[in-house]
């Protein structure tokens, strides 16, 4: 199959968009023509047939008005007329398109007929369509065609994952926002919605082939010919660079209601999850799975092969929930041997030493210090048969310091393997959570979000 240029979306010199009011300031083209002139780096221009000003700036009545060719077109009018405006694109020599009406399959055969005349205009002149029914394309700091005004959403810092959704609302609610939360940098984004001519496997091969990118996140939902071919190029894909999935649709009602969503087909889950299993994607199970995954995936991709992993705490409670969640997660927390506890106590303080319990999960109890902590990680990241660790931080605790997380980065520096941190979510720990993030170490403010990220490498390995 012939692949999309898909470079003619993210990176348009010139953007049109159209359906510019003159008289609602807050009409969706009007925010994504006002953000771009703005805060982007694209030349963007307001159409409405009506012509007249936004803001003393000219609305053009026409493509043929805009005074420089123009490479993509955003479209936000009513569906009936977007098949119209796409020919006006085409005649234009546009070479890609975001359309954010919504009005086509997703609402019967109606709306069907008028997408399939959209797709026929765009494929006839080699316009590449994204959508309809969308959101479209968030490519900092080039282009962003999201409709939602930038005083009420976040938006990510800029990293190397790029996300696929086709539901716009949870790409910028679920994803976006709680990349912003935990610190993930993004790439690119884009809400493929009804998916009428760019699919999965067209955003797949994409996002496989920018440099600025390492690790790939989409959202499905339902299973059509485009999310087939896409777990089929996944294989090629994943052995350089890891695929999170989150699947919607799974129950029956989920099905029904993505149908009506996004016109999308509803699939066998179990099948669905067997495949993807098969071309070596990560399915996130939950919303808080695609982050805690994705910001893994970030710091590292080695991953598990025995799934054996070291707990360090300063609260033994704190070993315990990390240990039954642990478990439940197919993670391994190996007991001790007598040698290695009579070695691990031995680098601790003599203060501790008769209170602290050198078991799995190691409990260094509230008195510990920051170099109790940096001797016992020390010691475990260099025995053969600890793949990774957890450590559990408590800054209120006398003895430690906020330099602990920038000593532990230190030892992590030293051995190639995966460590997580906790530390509880309070402003006044900032500094021990930079410690951590700037020296390698992923920082987390629940343990359950912990034990997801460990997970993520554990299924990457597939072998335990």
């Amino acid at each position: 199959m012939e692949q999309k240029d898909l470079g003619k979306v993210f990176s348009p010199r010139t953007v049109a968009v159209i359906g510019v009011s003159t008289t609602n300031m807050f009409h969706p083209a009007n925010i994504i023509y006002n953000k771009n002139f703005y805060g982007y780096d694209c030349e963007v221009f307001a159409v409405n047939p009506k012509g007249g000003e936004v803001d003393k700036r000219p609305v053009y009545r026409s493509l043929a008005e805009v005074p420089k060719k123009v490479d993509m077109a955003v479209v936000a009018v009513k569906a009936r007329l977007v098949p119209e405006v796409a020919q006006e694109c085409a005649d234009a020599g546009v070479e890609s398109m975001v359309v954010i009406s919504g009005g086509f399959a997703e609402m019967g055969p109606e709306g069907k007929e008028l997408q399939d005349r959209l797709v026929e205009i765009c494929s006839k002149a080699s316009v590449v369509l994204i959508g309809p029914n969308c959101f479209g394309v968030y490519a900092p700091p080039v282009v962003d065609t999201f409709f939602l005004p930038p005083e009420r959403t976040v938006l990510p810092r800029s990293g190397r994952t790029a996300v696929a959704s086709q539901s716009g609302a949870f790409l910028v609610d679920q994803i976006m926002t709680s990349f912003h939360e935990v610190g993930i940098g993004l790439s690119v984004a884009v809400s493929m919605g009804n998916k009428a001519m760019v699919n999965e496997e067209d955003l797949l091969r994409h996002f496989a082939s920018r440099d600025d990118t390492s690790t790939l996140c989409f959202y499905i939902e339902g299973i059509d010919e485009g999310v087939r071919r896409f777990i089929d190029a996944a294989r090629e894909v994943t052995p350089s660079k890891p695929i999170v999935v989150y699947a919607g649709g799974k129950s029956e009602r989920g099905k029904s209601a993505a149908k009506s969503h996004t016109a999308a087909l509803a699939a066998d889950h179990e099948l669905l999850e067997g495949a993807l299993k098969q071309s070596g994607i990560l399915e996130a199970e939950t919303e808080s799975e695609v982050t805690s995954f994705c910001k893994m995936l970030a710091f590292y991709t080695r991953p598990l092969r025995l799934c054996n992993v070291a707990i360090i705490s300063s609260s033994g409670g704190h070993g315990v929930i990390a240990s039954d969640l642990a478990d439940a997660a197919g993670i391994n927390i190996p007991e001790f041997s007598e040698q290695r506890r009579e070695e691990l106590l031995s680098l601790l303080d003599p203060t501790i030493r008769d209170i602290a319990s050198a078991a799995n999960p190691v409990d260094l109890t509230g008195s510990a210090s920051d170099l109790d902590f940096e001797r016992s990680l020390e010691y475990l990241l260099s025995q053969d048969d600890i793949e990774a660790a957890l450590v559990l931080t408590l800054p209120y605790t006398p003895m430690m310091t906020s330099f602990v997380g920038t000593r532990l980065g230190q030892v992590v520096k030293r051995h190639d393997k995966p460590v997580v941190a906790y530390v509880p979510n309070l402003a006044k720990y900032q500094m021990v959570l930079e410690g951590f993030e700037l020296n390698g170490i992923p920082v987390v403010h629940a343990i359950s979000e912990a034990i997801e990220m460990l997970k993520a490498l554990r299924i990457v390995g597939r072998s335990c």
